[in-house]
């Protein structure tokens, strides 16, 4: 393993994996710290390990800056009898799909994609042959910068800000989650694993949002058989069906509904529960502004075709209130 000092972020991740016994995962990833490909990426500190990744920073070795981040595919490294060349293939499937969906689709929302580069992994005995011999691939892209949407929320949520500023920043995240959700919609996806712990606010005072996680994205066609999500987040109805056995199929439409209920928590900041319909009163009594608060319960109720209808519906509510406002300048 590599001598360089943990970093807070490493101990955190190793802490985590040791209560899920999983530590010996930890040291396995570890040892990948440093490893170049192609002479131009070198990868460096662990940032994230989730079910289908393991998320390193790259340090671009042509201006030495580390403005990027890589994806490795996750298997069990740490248990070298039970990986099989089927296992490892799977793994990289769904590194390789990101990166061409990163590529196809083009969204200014979604991370820049570097494409995939390759690497000889010290883990795999590459004598066992098949998928062992190949070269690693590692989605290298973009790394986005600001906060979490969730973590943003719970600042906002638990301070004590001027409930007018606060009002007016939430309905600009409320529209800047829509604008980037309906760019994707229009290029012909959807955001399967919509939630606000995948959204990215960046910047001030716009507060602009990103899409920080594309092995979420899915066609909007319903062609795709995954759709990974967190069931909080599905309109009951899908939920219930989902548990009786019915696959999901990725439509606009859900995508909106889903939208709608990640919305509900950026108005009240308070998660919706699986299998339950959203509390309209508590929606209407949130933080953001009645016209904005209308919209989203519409979307979480199945009353938008599309995330673009429900931002249409917002731009009509200003400009009603924007003549209404001279209205009553022109009678005063």
């Amino acid at each position: 393993m590599t001598s360089t000092p943990l970093t807070p972020r490493e101990r955190k991740i190793a802490r985590r994996l040791a209560a899920r016994g999983r530590g010996a995962l930890f040291e396995c990833l570890r040892r990948l710290r440093g490893v170049r490909m192609r002479e131009r990426f070198e990868l460096g500190e662990l940032r994230a390990v989730g079910g289908e990744g393991a998320i390193f920073t790259v340090r671009d070795r042509g201006d030495g800056t580390s403005r990027l981040l890589g994806k490795l595919p996750i298997v069990p490294w740490d248990r070298p009898i039970r990986l099989t060349s089927k296992i490892l293939r799977a793994a990289r499937a769904v590194v390789e799909g990101e990166a061409r969906i990163l590529t196809v689709a083009g969204c200014p929302y979604l991370p820049h994609c570097e494409g995939l580069q390759q690497f000889d992994n010290p883990l795999l005995e590459s004598a066992r042959g098949g998928e062992f011999a190949r070269p690693e691939p590692c989605l290298v892209m973009e790394r986005i910068g600001g906060q979490d949407l969730d973590t943003w929320l719970c600042r906002v949520h638990r301070g004590t800000l001027d409930p007018q500023r606060v009002r007016a920043t939430l309905d600009r995240v409320v529209v800047g989650v829509l604008q980037a959700l309906t760019d994707l919609e229009q290029r012909g996806f959807v955001y399967a694993d919509l939630r606000p712990g995948n959204l990215r606010i960046v910047g001030r005072p716009r507060r602009r949002v990103r899409l920080i996680d594309a092995g979420g994205v899915v066609r909007a066609d319903g062609s795709g058989t995954r759709f990974p999500h967190v069931p909080s987040y599905l309109p009951p109805d899908v939920f219930c069906a989902e548990q009786k056995g019915r696959a999901i199929v990725a439509t606009p439409a859900l995508h909106a509904a889903m939208a709608g209920r990640a919305l509900y928590e950026v108005a009240t900041g308070e998660a919706p529960q699986a299998a339950r319909e959203l509390d309209s009163e508590r929606l209407a009594a949130s933080r953001v502004s009645s016209a904005v608060a209308a919209v989203i319960d519409a979307l979480a109720r199945g009353g938008h075709p599309a995330c673009s209808s429900g931002l249409s519906a917002l731009a009509q509510r200003a400009r009603r209130r924007v003549r209404g406002a001279g209205r009553v300048r022109e009678e005063t």
